[in-house]
């Protein structure tokens, strides 16, 4: 079916290019955001996403999501509703193709979607240049190149749009929906700390030993500890916490649950994965620990600077030296993006990350919003 709904894609996008003027309204009545990303760089859209309702208010505007995320859009964040794409169901492509077509398309990520914005009618498709194999490229109208200073991706998704940096985000701007049930009966007397134990990559998982440490010194500071893990990651509680001293949470919640638990935390503390992003959404104080991953890229930047974010990691590790982000090649990045497979020293740079140094951290934090 994926190879099917693929040769459908390509034969609209070049029928589309053949026979109809490629324009870029001034005033664009209709736009989308297409993409297929993960949980982390899809809620970091989120400034590319309030500067197209700056720039664009009275504009009908769409996004792309995957399907488990798209309750988390239930609210219009900045005016967008969300189209569930699943890249292997011919409905999910037919519904964004009956929503169009679209006067104005941005591409975030990989520019193979460039071809299904121009499918589904996109008029003037905008994206970042430089995407390889070079045939991605061929549907961009606009080719916009990364930064050549330090930035986030959150940041430079911004920029897509011509104009000023979006306002920096407030509390409330992207409302969580409604929800019944929480994960966990929430006790408002005593401040809970959640430490979020997994991540899709396991050379960012941090030590067995260093969460123990974290995790009793923080309680003997009067916090309760929740621990969490993402689907199929409870053996690390049974390795953390094997005597159950602890609150956890194993990872069968939804988004949403999540989010609950997250904008009434005193702190998260987890490595660089998309629980990390969600907290900026929820304005939860958040330590986050960079093994492999930048900081530079996936901080808080210009963006989220108005959020307590502290970051735990050990600046020029060696084996940070790829330059690469989504296929391209940025001068100024150094971050490692190998696998348990390829890595030479696994779990080397998490294990350089101390809990002395997360500890002085947190009540850093925690001084400043609890204590």
């Amino acid at each position: 079916m994926r190879g099917l709904i693929r040769l459908i894609i390509i034969l609209l996008a070049v029928l589309k290019s053949l026979f109809f003027w490629n324009i870029k309204k001034r005033d664009p009545k209709k736009i989308l955001i297409a993409h297929d990303l993960l949980l982390g760089d899809t809620l970091l859209l989120a400034p590319l996403m309030k500067r197209i309702k700056e720039k664009y208010p009275h504009a009908q505007k769409y996004i792309l999501a995957k399907p488990t995320f798209v309750p988390l859009f239930e609210n219009t964040p900045y005016g967008f509703k969300v189209l569930s794409f699943n890249s292997k169901s011919f409905l999910s492509v037919w519904k964004i193709f009956c929503c169009g077509p679209y006067d104005l398309a941005f591409i975030a990520g990989d520019n193979r979607y460039s071809w299904l914005a121009r499918a589904v009618g996109s008029g003037w498709v905008i994206g970042i240049k430089g995407d390889t194999p070079s045939w991605k490229n061929w549907m961009v109208n606009e080719a916009k190149s990364f930064d050549d200073k330090p930035a986030t991706w959150a940041d430079m998704m911004g920029r897509l749009v011509d104009g000023n940096d979006p306002e920096p985000y407030q509390k409330n701007e992207w409302l969580r929906p409604d929800i019944k049930k929480t994960l966990i009966p929430i006790d408002r007397s005593k401040p809970y700390i959640v430490c979020h134990l997994g991540a899709s990559n396991e050379l960012r998982f941090w030590p067995n030993t260093a969460w123990q440490k974290l995790c009793k010194d923080l309680s003997n500071q009067g916090f309760e500890m929740i621990l969490t893990t993402g689907p199929n990651e409870v053996h690390l509680l049974d390795q953390v916490d094997p005597a159950s001293i602890y609150q956890s949470v194993q990872g069968n919640f939804s988004l949403i649950e999540m989010w609950v638990l997250l904008e009434n935390a005193a702190l998260l503390v987890s490595s660089d994965t998309g629980i990390v992003h969600l907290a900026k959404i929820a304005c939860t104080p958040t330590i986050t620990l960079y093994g492999p991953g930048s900081n530079l890229i996936h901080g808080p930047g210009k963006f989220w600077m108005n959020q307590f974010f502290e970051v735990a990691t050990i600046d020029s590790y060696p084996c940070r030296d790829q330059k690469f982000l989504f296929r391209r090649k940025i001068m100024w990045l150094n971050r490692c993006s190998r696998n348990i497979k390829q890595c030479k020293t696994p779990g080397a740079c998490m294990e350089a990350i101390t809990p002395k140094d997360v500890i002085g951290k947190a009540m850093e934090i925690l001084k400043l919003t609890h204590l």
